[in-house]
Protein backbone atom coordinates (compact mmCIF):
# COMPACT_ATOMS: atom_id res chain seq x y z
CA UNK A 1 0.00 0.00 0.00
CA UNK A 2 3.04 2.25 0.79
CA UNK A 3 4.92 1.75 -2.46
CA UNK A 4 1.06 1.87 -4.16
CA UNK A 5 0.90 5.38 -2.19
CA UNK A 6 4.32 7.00 -3.04
CA UNK A 7 3.88 5.87 -6.84
CA UNK A 8 0.69 7.80 -7.17
CA UNK A 9 2.33 11.19 -5.04
CA UNK A 10 5.51 10.45 -7.50
CA UNK A 11 2.61 10.74 -10.52
CA UNK A 12 0.88 13.27 -9.98
CA UNK A 13 3.84 15.28 -8.76
CA UNK A 14 5.57 14.76 -12.50
CA UNK A 15 2.10 15.72 -13.62
CA UNK A 16 2.14 19.05 -11.84
CA UNK A 17 5.56 20.10 -12.73
CA UNK A 18 4.97 21.93 -15.49
CA UNK A 19 2.68 23.98 -14.05
CA UNK A 20 5.07 24.87 -11.93
CA UNK A 21 7.97 25.59 -14.53
CA UNK A 22 9.96 28.67 -14.58
CA UNK A 23 8.97 29.05 -10.73
CA UNK A 24 10.16 31.95 -8.88
CA UNK A 25 12.22 31.99 -5.74
CA UNK A 26 10.44 30.53 -2.76
CA UNK A 27 11.11 33.90 -0.61
CA UNK A 28 9.13 35.65 -3.65
CA UNK A 29 6.24 33.86 -3.16
CA UNK A 30 6.34 33.12 0.85
CA UNK A 31 4.14 37.31 1.39
CA UNK A 32 3.76 36.93 4.59
CA UNK A 33 6.98 35.39 5.25
CA UNK A 34 6.27 32.69 7.85
CA UNK A 35 8.70 30.03 5.92
CA UNK A 36 5.39 28.43 4.54
CA UNK A 37 3.50 28.64 1.35
CA UNK A 38 -0.51 29.01 1.32
CA UNK A 39 -2.09 27.41 -1.73
CA UNK A 40 -3.22 31.50 -1.97
CA UNK A 41 -0.04 33.15 -2.10
CA UNK A 42 1.48 30.63 -4.57
CA UNK A 43 -1.37 31.32 -7.05
CA UNK A 44 -0.52 34.50 -6.81
CA UNK A 45 2.67 34.00 -9.11
CA UNK A 46 1.55 30.55 -10.45
CA UNK A 47 -1.98 31.14 -11.55
CA UNK A 48 -1.99 27.96 -13.60
CA UNK A 49 -1.45 25.58 -10.35
CA UNK A 50 -4.29 23.72 -9.38
CA UNK A 51 -5.61 22.73 -5.65
CA UNK A 52 -5.04 18.88 -6.44
CA UNK A 53 -1.41 19.80 -8.20
CA UNK A 54 -0.76 21.85 -5.12
CA UNK A 55 -1.98 18.71 -2.38
CA UNK A 56 0.31 16.38 -4.55
CA UNK A 57 3.20 18.11 -3.53
CA UNK A 58 2.41 19.06 0.19
CA UNK A 59 3.71 15.81 0.70
CA UNK A 60 2.82 16.77 4.66
CA UNK A 61 -0.61 17.64 4.26
CA UNK A 62 -0.66 20.54 6.63
CA UNK A 63 -1.94 22.68 3.63
CA UNK A 64 1.45 24.55 3.21
CA UNK A 65 4.45 24.39 1.23
CA UNK A 66 7.59 24.46 3.00
CA UNK A 67 10.41 25.85 1.21
CA UNK A 68 11.87 21.89 0.88
CA UNK A 69 8.27 20.81 -0.48
CA UNK A 70 8.74 23.64 -2.91
CA UNK A 71 11.66 23.26 -4.15
CA UNK A 72 11.40 19.69 -4.94
CA UNK A 73 8.38 20.08 -6.68
CA UNK A 74 9.80 22.90 -8.84
CA UNK A 75 13.01 20.85 -9.75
Amino acid sequence: MRKLIISTATVTLLAAAPAMAAAPEFSKIDTDGNGSVSYEELIVVMPNVTKEQFASVDTDQNGELSQEEYEAAVK
